[in-house]
């Protein structure tokens, strides 16, 4: 990790919840690698009323393979050492995306945390938070003291759409569908890690693998 003439991608991968951005966040930091995160590049291109910001508010077009390549290509800076979260989504995303960095002299490392989809579940569906505040609530491990409402203004807690049961399961069963193929297209280049532990033992284990390998 302190040879800084190594070119090398960490590419992030886990089911939604699975805690992927926090541990992207703590090697950002950790480490002091570049990091890009697809949604936050997609997030500076929507502009209001420019014809991306209709398409995708407006319309609800998702954006296509071939849009998401070129808004990479343009925001990606080719630093020696980068962290890629969110890309890839699709087969076809995993393919290009293994031979960008392999075209551009890049080492690979896909770090896949590995989580128990039954109590992601669990997890995910037990968050709540306060419409007024936005402070994030937990039925398990952070409840607040009168069940329901929020400790700071008294406000009813509400529940992201997101983190319902239906509409979760619907996203697992989305990434359980690319999963395999994705790991298939970085075989050979993928750190496995156990996501189901504490956030902190999650990023030691991350952290020893890479520097292992």
């Amino acid at each position: 990790m302190g040879n800084k003439d190594l070119r090398l991608a960490l590419i992030m991968l886990g089911a939604p919840g699975s805690g992927k951005g926090t541990q992207g966040e703590f090697l950002e930091k950790f480490t002091g690698f570049k990091r890009y995160v697809m949604s936050d590049i997609i997030k500076k291109e929507l502009r209001p009323g420019n014809a991306l910001y209709d398409r995708v508010f407006k319309q609800g077009i998702l954006l296509g393979d071939s849009e998401i390549f070129d808004l990479f290509r343009r925001y990606f800076g080719s630093e020696q050492q980068v962290i890629i979260d969110g890309i890839p989504r699709t087969l076809d995303q995993a393919y290009w995306l293994y031979g960008y960095l392999i075209k551009h002299k890049y080492d690979i490392e896909l770090v896949y945390l590995h989580v128990d989809e039954k109590k992601l579940v669990k997890r995910v569906t037990s968050r709540f938070y306060c419409p007024k505040c936005h402070t994030l609530y937990n039925t398990l491990s952070k409840k607040s003291q009168k069940e329901g409402f929020c400790d700071h203004d008294g406000e009813k807690l509400i529940q992201r759409e997101d983190d319902t049961e239906k509409v979760f399961k619907e996203r697992l069963k989305t990434f359980d569908e690319v999963r395999k193929v994705i790991l298939d297209v970085y075989k050979g280049d993928v750190i496995e890690v156990d996501g189901d532990q504490d956030i902190e033992k999650v990023s030691q284990d991350i952290m020893k693998k890479i520097i292992l390998r």
